[in-house]
C-alpha cells in the first residue's frame, strides 16, 4: 500500500516534466519515456493495491473465523437464564451481520483508510516542495473539512446504533414468527403479526433513511473545502505563473495534487459514515462478550465423586424473581435410590430437578453431592455424572446413530444396540429403510413425540450417569411402554440414582418413595403405601388438580 501511494505521485510530476521540458524542446524520445512512466504509475498502483487487498482479505477471513469461534465458545458458557430471557434471533444475530460488518471493515474499509492517509501525507509533502506559499494557502481549508465531519459525527453514531437496534428487533421477531406460523394461523392472529411486522420494518426503514440523510449532508458540507482549494490554486497559481514565480508545469502538477489530495478526503466522508456502522457492530459484539454466565465454576473446582453421590439439600431457597419459588429446609436422596416427584403445575417440581445439574443456582442454602457442594464441582464433571432429560428433548439434524453417539462418540456398536433395546426402539430401527443410520430431520421432526423421548432416553442410557433425572421425559409414552422403559432403566442403571418428575398416577405409584410438592414446598415425603386414592387421604392432595389418565386419576 505504501509503494502504491508513492506511485500515485509519479503522474503529476511526469506532467510537470513534460510541460516544462519535454514539449518545449520537442524531444520525441523523452515523450515516449513520459508515456511509459505514466503507464508504470497506473499499472504499478493497480498491481500493488491488488496484492495489498489480497493480503488484507486473507488476514480478515482468518480474523472473522477466530472471532466467530470465540463468540460460539462464549455463548456456550452462558447460563440458562440468558437463553430463557433472550429470543433466539437476538442470540444468533451477533454471529451474522455484526461479524460480516467487521470483516468488511477489515477487508475493504480499513485498506481504503490506510491508502487515504498515506496518499494524503505523501501528497502534502510533495506540494510543499513544489510551492510552499500555494500549499500554505490550501492547508487551512483541510480543518474546514474536519470541522464539518466532526459536526455530523455524533448524529452518525446515534443513527448507526438505532439501525443496529432496529435490525436486532426485526431479526428476533422474524425468528419467533417463522417458527410459530402454524399456531398463529390456528389462532387467527395473522393480521396482528403482520401489523407488528410492518411496525418493526417501518422503524427499520426510517432509521436507515435517517442514517442515509446524515451521510448525504456530510459530503455536501465537506465539498465546500474542496471547491475553495481548487479556486485558490487556479487564482493564486495562475497569478504566480503570470508573474513568473511559478512554471506552468508546476501549476498543472499542483492542481493534480490538490485533486489527488481532496479526492480521498471527499471519499473519507463516505468511509466515515460506513465506519460508524462498523463501530456499532463492534459495540454489539462487545456487549455480547461482556455478558457473564450466572452459573460459574469455582477457581479450585473438584471432580464429581464416583464412589458415593448421595444428594443432600440444606436450607434451600430459590426464586426466578423477587419471591421464592422453592423452599426446602432439608432433603436427602441416597445414592442408587429410585424416587418420584409429583405435585400440581407450578409446584416447583421442574425447578427442583434443574437445581441438581446447576441449570440454576440456589439463592440460599446448598446442595451437596457426596458431601461436596455442587458449586465446587466442575461443570463438565457434574453434568457428565448428572443427566437431566426434559419433556421436550433436544435432537439434532442427523441420524439416529449420530444422535446417540453425540454423548459418547467412542461407544461400541453393542452399547448402542443395548441402549436402543432398553429404550424400546427396536421396532423403529427395524422399520426404517436405513435402520439407525436413517436421518430424522431438524430436531427429530420426522419422529413422533414418543419416539423422540425414547431416543433421548437411549442417549441418556449410553451416557451411564450416576444420577438420571427424567422431567416428564416419558409423558408421550403410553403407560405400558413407560412402565417397561422405567423398569429397564432401573435394571440397567441399578447403582444409579433415578429421579422421575411426573403427573401420572401409574408412574408415581411404581416408586417406593414419592415426594409431593405444593407451592414450592415438600408437603409429603412418603413410601408408595401412603400415596393412595382413598378418600381419607384426599385432603393431602386438595391443591392438586385431578387429571384422568386411562382409568386412574392423579
Amino acid at each position: 500500500m505504501t509503494a502504491a501511494s508513492l506511485l500515485a505521485l509519479l503522474t503529476p510530476l511526469v506532467l510537470k516534466w513534460l510541460i516544462d521540458q519535454v514539449l518545449p524542446r520537442r524531444e520525441t524520445g523523452l515523450l515516449f519515456a513520459a508515456a511509459g512512466l505514466i503507464f508504470l504509475s497506473y499499472q504499478g498502483r493497480t498491481a500493488l493495491t491488488s496484492v495489498g487487498s489480497y493480503l488484507t482479505l486473507d488476514a480478515v477471513q482468518k480474523m472473522a473465523l477466530r472471532l466467530r469461534m470465540d463468540l460460539v465458545r462464549h455463548l456456550d458458557r452462558l447460563s440458562a437464564d440468558y437463553y430463557e430471557n433472550t429470543q433466539p434471533g437476538a442470540v444468533m444475530y451477533p454471529l451474522k451481520e455484526p461479524i460480516e460488518e467487521v470483516a468488511y471493515f477489515g477487508s475493504d474499509l480499513l485498506p481504503s483508510i490506510l491508502r487515504m492517509c498515506l496518499t494524503t501525507g505523501f501528497t502534502i509533502v510533495t506540494m510543499f516542495i513544489l510551492s510552499p506559499m500555494l500549499t500554505l494557502a490550501v492547508l487551512p481549508l483541510i480543518p474546514l473539512f474536519l470541522v464539518a465531519r466532526q459536526h455530523f459525527r455524533t448524529k452518525l453514531s446515534a443513527d448507526s446504533d438505532t439501525v443496529q437496534q432496529n435490525l436486532v428487533a426485526w431479526n428476533a421477531f422474524l425468528e419467533e414468527h417463522i417458527s410459530a406460523v402454524l399456531p398463529v394461523q390456528l389462532l387467527g392472529r395473522e393480521k396482528h403479526q403482520e401489523r407488528k411486522a410492518f411496525h418493526l420494518l417501518a422503524q427499520t426503514t426510517r432509521s436507515h433513511l435517517a442514517l442515509f440523510k446524515t451521510g448525504v449532508w456530510l459530503p455536501v458540507w465537506t465539498s465546500v473545502a474542496v471547491v475553495l482549494a481548487m479556486s485558490a490554486v487556479i487564482g493564486y497559481g495562475g497569478w504566480s505563473v503570470v508573474a513568473g514565480t511559478l512554471s506552468l508545469g508546476s501549476l498543472v502538477a499542483f492542481y493534480s495534487f490538490v485533486t489527488q489530495l481532496f479526492d480521498p478526503l471527499s471519499g473519507a466522508a463516505e468511509l466515515y459514515a460506513r465506519a460508524q456502522r462498523t463501530f456499532a457492530s463492534i459495540r454489539q459484539l462487545q456487549t455480547v462478550f461482556a455478558l457473564r454466565p450466572s452459573i460459574s465454576e469455582s477457581p479450585a473446582c473438584v471432580d464429581f465423586a464416583k464412589d458415593h453421590w448421595e444428594l443432600e439439600f440444606e436450607a434451600i431457597e430459590f426464586g426466578y424473581g423477587q419471591e421464592s419459588a422453592l423452599i426446602i429446609p432439608s432433603l436427602r436422596i441416597a445414592a442408587g435410590e429410585k424416587i418420584a416427584i409429583t405435585g400440581e403445575n407450578g409446584a416447583g417440581k421442574s425447578t427442583l430437578a434443574r437445581l441438581i445439574p446447576r441449570v440454576y443456582d440456589v439463592r440460599q442454602g446448598a446442595i451437596y453431592a457426596g458431601g461436596q457442594d455442587i458449586r465446587k464441582i466442575g461443570l463438565k464433571s457434574l453434568r457428565e455424572a448428572i443427566c437431566y432429560l426434559p419433556r421436550d428433548p433436544v435432537l439434532f439434524d442427523g441420524t439416529i446413530s449420530s444422535n446417540l453417539l453425540f454423548v459418547r462418540p467412542g461407544a461400541s456398536d453393542r452399547e448402542v444396540q443395548t441402549a436402543i433395546h432398553l429404550a424400546d426402539l427396536d421396532n423403529l430401527a427395524s422399520s426404517l429403510p436405513r435402520g439407525i443410520h436413517q436421518r430424522i430431520g431438524p430436531d427429530g421432526c420426522q419422529l413422533s413425540g414418543g419416539q423422540r423421548q425414547r431416543l433421548a432416553i437411549a442417549r441418556a442410557l449410553l451416557q451411564r450417569p450416576q444420577i438420571l433425572i427424567l422431567d416428564e421425559a416419558t409423558s408421550c409414552l403410553d403407560p405400558s411402554s413407560e412402565a417397561l422403559i422405567l423398569r429397564n432403566i432401573s435394571d440397567y442403571l441399578f447403582t444409579s440414582t433415578l429421579i422421575v418428575v411426573s403427573h401420572r398416577a401409574s408412574t408415581v405409584t411404581a416408586f417406593g418413595r414419592v415426594l409431593v410438592l405444593s407451592g414450592g414446598s415438600i408437603v409429603e415425603d412418603a413410601a408408595n403405601a401412603l400415596i393412595s386414592r382413598d378418600a381419607t387421604h384426599s385432603e393431602r392432595f386438595r391443591s392438586v388438580p385431578q387429571t384422568r389418565i386411562g382409568s386412574e386419576y392423579v
